[in-house]
């Protein structure tokens, strides 16, 4: 059986803060982390282990989302995921053990965005979904064959992409 691998974008925060990593989620921000939640629970893929930025909205989306779960799970609060690229993700991503099969990894865009176009690799149908864009709550899983540090476009497959308006 394939690992899975989602990847998420923070929930809609507000653009009033003392600083970037303090910005709070907005009502409608939530909302949508509460039907993140609620989605997940239904698809039955759930994480065995969360990796998130130490940003407040991360914080908040995470907390919105595991209120919809039965159950609370494993979280790492990363400070090395806040505003993280690409690339550090995937570095981020290599670490983790090999007996978790299911990883949820919540940060920022435009990281979270780019890794998740780099591996759907030059598979254009696949491309094409994400191009539409991670808007907030948006959320990518992937199923992955092998260990997590070698994870890259040859061995994962897009297997669901959910924006926000269709959660």
């Amino acid at each position: 059986m394939p690992r899975s691998l989602i990847l998420m974008r923070h929930a809609k925060q507000s653009s009033h803060a003392t600083s970037d990593h303090e910005r709070p989620l907005t009502e409608v921000g939530h909302e949508q982390a509460h039907a993140v939640g609620l989605r997940l629970a239904e698809s039955a893929v759930l994480p065995d282990r969360v990796l998130s930025s130490t940003a407040l909205r991360c914080r908040e989306t995470w907390a919105g989302v595991e209120a919809a779960l039965t159950g609370s799970l494993p979280i790492d609060f990363e400070e090395t995921l806040y505003n993280a690229s690409a690339d550090q993700l995937l570095h981020e991503i290599a670490g983790i053990p090999d007996d978790v099969n299911s990883l949820l990894v919540l940060a920022h865009n435009p990281g979270i965005s780019m890794l998740a176009l780099a591996l759907a690799g030059n598979r254009d149908a696949e491309i094409d979904r994400l191009r539409e864009g991670f808007s907030p709550a948006t959320i990518a899983r992937f199923d992955v064959e092998g260990f997590w540090s070698d994870l890259s476009p040859r061995n994962v497959r897009l297997r669901a992409f959910e924006r926000t308006g269709t959660i």
